[in-house]
């Protein structure tokens, strides 16, 4: 099964409810300990998430999506950031969910990699949660790196009357490269043009296309456009770009690049590159790969971007793997 892991944004968080209680009611009938008892119809699973409406639309719940390609939800998370004044460091994993007939194909992997990346992004290095004792999701936690802070007995009630232990874990999240700066630059930079001689380079060699024209005509868009820099201890190792796509609303991204071995560079310099186009006024990114670049394909799912139909230039091309995002 293909899906792709998205975040539900405020003005599309509604069309979601209908397949987020489906899951919900799914999920609870299955045995899931998520808050509710069995029998839980959709109008009552539906009202739950319709009560989530407003912390998504002010940030405070980032609430992820695993779609298939009809579609389909078959999972999702929610990861609630701290609102307290001297929390505002740390986040819970609350309503990790997938619907039982979509189970053992990674999606609630993929939903946590995903939220832990969302968190960074967010400026929150520790996560927390809460879950069955014995439970699948306990050993994929444990599997997943975190930690046992220890169990709560009779935490919680179960469908038969019954009550059940709680193992209350936490993860410590990976701190982004110490030393590690972005800024905005120019794609001639003379700090930039290594990084890009470097890129086109490796494509020409792996692929036979050097993918240099996806800067070309960038001063005529460069106050819409943003071109992004890294630099570790003062040395140049990474750059990526945002730069617009047909209306005002949608932007492609271009020419990301890490050097290898600099883990967490790439992540930094796309969430560097979404936040500027936010502020740019774009609502939604588009990119291009190759699907042979194994790397790059499972970078981008895992940070939000749902395939889509191969756009522009790119019709008609077996070998180009198209993304978009709603930011």
């Amino acid at each position: 099964m293909r899906y792709d892991i998205i975040t539900a944004g405020a003005a599309d968080f509604a069309a979601a409810i209908p397949g987020l209680a489906q899951v919900l009611a799914a999920s609870v009938a299955n045995g899931a300990a998520v808050g509710f008892i069995p029998p839980l119809d959709l109008d009552a699973a539906a009202a739950f998430w319709h009560g989530q409406e407003g912390a998504v639309r002010s940030g405070e719940k980032q609430i992820l999506l695993a779609v298939t390609q009809t579609g389909r939800i078959i999972g999702t998370v929610t990861l609630a950031l701290a609102p307290q004044v001297n929390g505002t460091h740390r986040a819970e994993i609350a309503k990790m969910l997938v619907h039982p007939d979509a189970r053992r194909q990674g999606v609630a992997a993929s939903l946590l990699k995903r939220a832990e990346e969302v968190a960074r992004s967010k400026g929150r290095r520790l996560l927390v949660l809460d879950t069955r004792e014995g439970d699948d999701a306990e050993r994929l936690y444990a599997r997943l790196g975190w930690q046992s802070c220890g169990t709560i007995p009779d935490y919680a009630l179960n469908g038969d009357g019954s009550s059940h232990t709680t193992h209350v874990m936490y993860r410590q999240l990976p701190a982004a490269p110490a030393g590690l700066t972005i800024e905005p630059a120019s794609p001639d930079a003379q700090d930039a043009i290594p990084l890009i001689d470097a890129l086109s380079a490796d494509l020409a060699a792996r692929f036979g296309s050097d993918g240099r024209g996806g800067l070309a005509g960038w001063d005529a868009v460069a106050d819409r456009s943003l071109f992004a820099l890294a630099r570790l201890d003062g040395v140049p190792v990474g750059c990526g770009a945002v730069r617009p796509w047909e209306d005002g609303e949608v932007a492609e991204i271009k020419r990301m690049y890490a050097v290898p071995g600099s883990t967490g560079v790439g992540a930094a310099i796309l969430s560097f590159l979404e936040d500027g186009a936010r502020r740019l006024g774009y609502r939604r990114l588009l990119l291009e790969t190759r699907w042979a670049n194994d790397r790059a394909v499972s970078f981008y799912r895992r940070h939000g971007y749902r395939l889509v139909p191969n756009y522009g230039s790119y019709q008609g091309r077996a070998e180009s793997a198209c993304f978009g995002k709603i930011l």
